[in-house]
């Protein structure tokens, strides 16, 4: 099978995005390929007693999280060009039957350039050196690639050279001047070890949102370095960033706010934020995987803020393309939390999460 680039440059970290391609077609030059996979999923909530929105235990179960992708290959004038296409049905509501479909990626790649809709310059600074999470909505907490509802921007550019890759992006504040900016350098050894250390800058709302000040705005930004250290059966995963301006990136901010504008600013100054995580993967054998993963982030605000998560799984692969998994998780704040519109995704206490998921 052949697997989608991106894909397998994270595939060892994100379970989520490890979908294949398999080629289809070839037609004047121009080669077919079509990819995705079935996953299906129950997670057991068990939230704390003091979790926001006084929710309660709950089991939930879906098959939203499936996806579908479609790309295409050709080399014109000695130019390499791919395109790729992918979706899954988390458009609509929570609380509805309907799944309609949601745009993930849509991008171009001409040799050395990306341009479209795809991961961040921050998801691609951590998740390769990250370990493997089954959590949809957990992935990345403790990096500067923890948020979901940035980790895709409307349109970023990639340019890659080398161990170099530079992202300009979209900017999370629509009041920005200039692109989010990611630099970062990546350097990857024999038996699976290698690090990337990654500059992080942004034009940030000082605002706090309520007296349409979100125009004043300042120069944020920050550093971050996540790495790992293969030794045979055995491999370790760490990482950890500083700086002001995160908050969007981070899925933390200000009185535990996820993302949004709210996260960076408290009587409009940047607040500084400080996280990291560490994780051990054992490779029990041939078809069968370990991990454990622990994450912290503390931010400098007048509420001392602070998050600590946990998640522990075992991936079995039964068959080719057909894994199966089962993740334990807490974590002690409510980070998306709200009974109408995303019910118990990430709530202040315990979950537990079994899934079969076959890729093709």
């Amino acid at each position: 099978m052949k697997k989608h680039t991106l894909a397998l440059a994270i595939a060892s970290s994100v379970l989520a995005s490890a979908a294949g391609a398999g080629q289809v077609a070839e037609m004047n030059g121009v080669k077919y390929s079509v990819g995705g996979y079935i996953k299906a999923e129950g997670v057991f909530n068990r939230p704390d007693a003091d979790a926001a929105n006084g929710v309660t235990n709950t089991f939930d179960a879906t098959a939203r999280q499936s996806r579908l992708n479609f790309k295409t290959e050709r080399v014109v004038d000695g130019h390499k060009i791919t395109t790729f296409i992918e979706g899954d049905f988390y458009g609509g509501y929570f609380n509805s039957s309907t799944y309609d479909w949601r745009l993930r990626h849509a991008y171009m790649q001409i040799d050395k350039v990306t341009l479209g809709q795809t991961w961040n310059g921050a998801f691609f600074a951590t998740a390769p050196m990250d370990a493997a999470q089954i959590n949809f909505w957990g992935p990345g907490l403790g990096t500067i690639g923890g948020n979901g509802g940035t980790v895709r921007p409307n349109l970023v550019m990639h340019y890659t050279s080398g161990p170099v890759r530079i992202s300009l992006q979209d900017p999370v504040n629509t009041g920005a001047a200039f692109p989010d900016m990611v630099a970062a350098y990546t350097q990857r050894f024999e038996g699976g070890s290698g690090y990337t250390v990654a500059a992080v800058g942004r034009d940030v709302a000082q605002g706090d949102g309520s007296n349409n000040d979100d125009e004043n705005s300042v120069f944020g930004g920050g550093f971050s370095f996540a790495g790992k250290l293969g030794m045979g059966d055995v491999t370790l995963y760490g990482s950890a960033y500083t700086g002001k301006g995160l908050g969007v990136y981070t899925g933390f901010g200000v009185a535990g706010a996820y993302g949004g504008k709210n996260s960076d600013a408290e009587d409009g100054k940047l607040v500084q934020q400080t996280g990291y995580t560490a994780a051990v993967a054992y490779q029990v054998n041939e078809k069968t995987k370990a991990t454990i993963r622990m994450a912290h982030i503390g931010v400098d605000d007048d509420a001392d803020s602070e998050l600590n998560a946990m998640n522990a799984n075992v991936i079995y692969n039964y068959t080719k393309g057909l894994d199966l998994g089962i993740e334990f998780r807490k974590q002690d704040v409510d980070t998306l939390n709200n009974t109408s519109t995303l019910p118990n995704l990430r709530p202040k206490g315990k979950q537990l999460e079994v899934m079969a998921i076959y890729k093709f």
